[in-house]
C-alpha cells in the first residue's frame, strides 16, 4: 500500500507542476505580439514614404508657382516636360521611392471645380494605370493642380493586417497640391 501512495502523490505532483507553463503562455502570445510588431513597423515605413512624397509635392508645386518649371538649352528657354518635372520631383527623394513608380499629374484647375476626386487618375484591377496622366504647366495667375501618386509596396501580414489598396498588393499614397502660379 505505500507503493500505491507514493505514486498517487508523484502524480499528483506532476499535475500541480507549473515548471514549464511560462514556456507554454510565450509561445501562445508571442506570434500575437510578433504580428504587432511587424505591423508597427510597416506603418512606420508608410508615414516615412508619404512624407517623402509629401516633401517632393510641395517642391513640385512651388517650382510651379514660382515659374521656375523651365529648361534652357541653348539659350532657349522651354517649360519642363513631364519626365523633366518628374525628375526634379524625384531629386527630393533620399529612400523608399523608387522614381519609376512615380506617377505626377498636373493640369489646370477649373474655376467651377468643387471637388478633385474626378481629376484623379485612375487604376486597373490589376495596379495598373488606366490611363495616362496629363501634364500642362499653366500660365501666370492660373489656379493648378497638382497630383503625386505613388504605389507603395507592402508586406500582407497575419491576423487580417493588409496595408494594400491596389490589386496588385501596394498602398496608394497620394499628394495633391494646389496653388496659384504667380503673375
Amino acid at each position: 500500500m505505500g507503493c500505491l501512495q507514493s505514486s498517487k502523490s508523484i502524480g499528483h505532483k506532476f499535475l500541480r507542476g507549473d515548471v514549464g507553463s511560462a514556456a507554454v503562455e510565450f509561445a501562445m502570445v508571442s506570434p500575437i505580439f510578433i504580428v504587432l510588431i511587424l505591423a508597427t513597423l510597416q506603418l512606420g515605413v508608410v508615414y516615412f514614404a508619404k512624407s517623402y512624397l509629401e516633401t517632393g509635392a510641395e517642391q513640385g508645386a512651388r517650382l510651379v508657382l514660382t515659374n521656375n518649371a523651365v529648361t534652357t538649352s541653348n539659350g532657349v528657354t522651354s517649360p519642363m516636360t513631364q519626365t523633366q518635372f518628374q525628375a526634379a520631383i524625384c531629386a527630393q527623394f533620399t529612400a523608399l521611392i523608387n522614381c519609376a513608380n512615380l506617377v505626377v499629374q498636373l493640369e489646370p484647375l477649373p474655376n467651377n471645380a468643387t471637388s478633385v476626386s474626378s481629376m484623379m487618375p485612375t487604376y486597373k484591377s490589376d495596379g495598373t494605370l488606366a490611363a495616362p496622366t496629363t501634364f500642362t504647366t499653366g500660365s501666370g495667375g492660373q489656379n493648378m493642380l497638382l497630383i503625386v501618386e505613388y504605389p507603395l509596396p507592402v508586406i500582407g501580414g497575419a491576423l487580417g493586417f493588409n496595408f494594400s489598396t491596389l490589386g496588385n498588393g501596394s498602398l496608394l499614397l497620394v499628394s495633391t497640391q494646389i496653388f496659384r502660379i504667380e503673375s
